[in-house]
């Protein structure tokens, strides 16, 4: 069979969402006869219906709406491939500043800025990154001094605008020995009665997890407070206690550990993060370092949402 063209899958696309060759002829500047001699000859090559005529303009057939759906993810990944080669041949310059809460900078955004770093050569490109909780990063943002940020997607972000980046699960880090070490998941109401390791950041986090409709600020007995993502963790392998923190960050920060990672097995575990910034208007280094960082996680499924 002949590969399919993307131009054609384009204007299909476009005539599902508009529901009018006419219109979609009118926006392209073609002649509506050009669209339809397309689609009828995608119908002949993939043999099946794709769209339905009547009075009130075109619809998709069943076959047709799945089609439409493959096909916007094919022309997102070759919008995304052509986007990614044609940053490499820009010569970026200037500085930027990212504002980030801390997991996501303790799992993968450190990676995935290094790669971009890489990508692009560093002789002419200065990034600074602050940590620091969600709602502080979203201030931030606002107040100008940082130009791109990334939060949890429950922090409110109003006026901002914003792209998926990751998805990921929040687990129970425990010491191998642990009795809950063994489990393939736990829900959090099993940690409570055990004791509890927290960060700089834990109260923050409850707050947007009782938001989720998740635990309550008195659920846990915390017997140590640190300060960062690390020693929390470094806490745990030492058996000190139980950290609740992103499998990303566990997996990033305890390969060398005597941990066992054990995934929360409530609805409010799974955690998605985006990037926001402030407007459209952004630098050319400000929109390459944003999709840069949305390509890099592309499949933001998780297993039990």
């Amino acid at each position: 069979m002949k590969d399919l063209d993307l131009t054609t899958l384009r204007m299909f696309v476009e005539v599902c969402d508009a529901q009018s060759i006419k219109r979609v002829a009118e926006r392209e500047q073609v002649d509506p006869s050009s669209i339809t001699k397309r689609l009828s000859k995608l119908e002949d090559q993939l043999k099946t219906q794709l769209l339905k005529r009547g009075r009130q303009g075109v619809q998709a057939t069943p076959e047709g709406a799945l089609l439409s759906e493959q096909a916007r993810r094919l022309l997102k990944e070759a919008q995304n491939l052509s986007d990614k080669f044609m940053q490499r041949n820009v010569r970026l310059t200037g500085k930027l500043t990212i504002a980030s809460h801390m997991s996501s900078m303790s799992s993968v955004l450190t990676n995935d800025l290094a790669s971009f770093m890489l990508m692009h050569g560093h002789a002419s490109v200065h990034l600074s990154v602050k940590e620091m909780v969600s709602k502080d990063v979203v201030q931030t943002i606002r107040d100008g001094r940082a130009t791109v940020g990334v939060v949890w997607d429950n922090t409110e972000t109003s006026n901002l605008q914003h792209v998926d980046y990751y998805s990921d699960r929040l687990a129970a880090v425990m010491k191998k020995g642990h009795p809950l070490a063994q489990r393939a998941s736990v829900s959090y109401e099993e940690l409570t009665p055990y004791d509890l390791v927290g960060d700089k950041h834990t109260r923050h986090t409850e707050v947007l997890l009782r938001r989720s409709g998740g635990i309550k600020s008195d659920d846990g007995r915390f017997v140590v407070q640190v300060e960062t993502t690390h020693s929390a963790i470094r806490m745990a392998a030492q058996g000190v206690g139980i950290y609740v923190c992103q499998i990303k960050t566990a997996e990033a920060l305890g390969p060398d550990k005597d941990i066992a990672i054990v995934p929360l097995s409530n609805k409010w575990a799974n955690v998605r993060v985006k990037i926001i910034y402030k407007t459209d208007l952004l630098s050319a280094l400000g929109k390459a370092v944003i999709d840069h960082l949305a390509y890099q996680h592309t499949d933001l499924s998780l297993e039990s949402s």
